[in-house]
């Protein structure tokens, strides 16, 4: 599958026995600093050369990769970005980080059932990330509003409506 990387989560890892990969999840602030503080546990998974010479190019931030499906192993919901394709590839996902900013507070049934695929959702008591591959069109429903995806729209990737 195609996935585009619109925005990632704040939280990085990086493994301490020398393999080259990356990890990527939510994230919020607690009182110790930035961690995963996860409601559900999962990760984008990036080779570290190609992690590096995506930031040394072009950026991450609308950049396509084939990807694995997502997948859970002992609970923890995997993506891994393999490769990637051209910018003009159309993606069958769209890679997404959200906070309680954009729509409000979330919950487990705030995201289009059919149109999005959570990969992980951190929390720490009013603040919220939440990472989530979504199809165009794909749409999410906050406590303050609501939010439909329109990558490349002339206000952004969402068309924002409050309640």
């Amino acid at each position: 599958m195609i996935v585009c990387v619109l925005s990632l989560g704040s939280y990085w890892r990086e493994p301490n026995d020398g393999r080259p990969v990356v990890w990527n999840s939510s994230g919020v602030l607690d009182q110790r600093g930035l961690r995963p503080r996860a409601k559900v546990f999962g990760h984008v998974r990036l080779n570290s050369r190609l992690y590096q010479e995506a930031l040394g190019t072009s950026g991450l931030s609308g950049s396509c990769w084939q990807a694995s499906p997502l997948g859970e192993h002992l609970g923890i919901r995997k993506l891994a970005l393999q490769r990637r394709v051209r910018p003009n590839s159309t993606p069958d996902w769209y890679l997404v980080s959200i906070t309680e900013q954009l729509v409000g507070t979330l919950d487990n049934e705030s995201w289009d059932p059919k149109d999005s695929l959570l990969v992980s959702f951190s929390e720490w008591k009013a603040r919220q990330e939440v990472l989530l591959l979504v199809g165009r069109h794909g749409w999410l429903r906050g406590r303050l509003g609501s939010a439909v995806l329109t990558p490349g729209g002339p206000d952004g990737d969402w068309n924002v409506k409050g309640w």
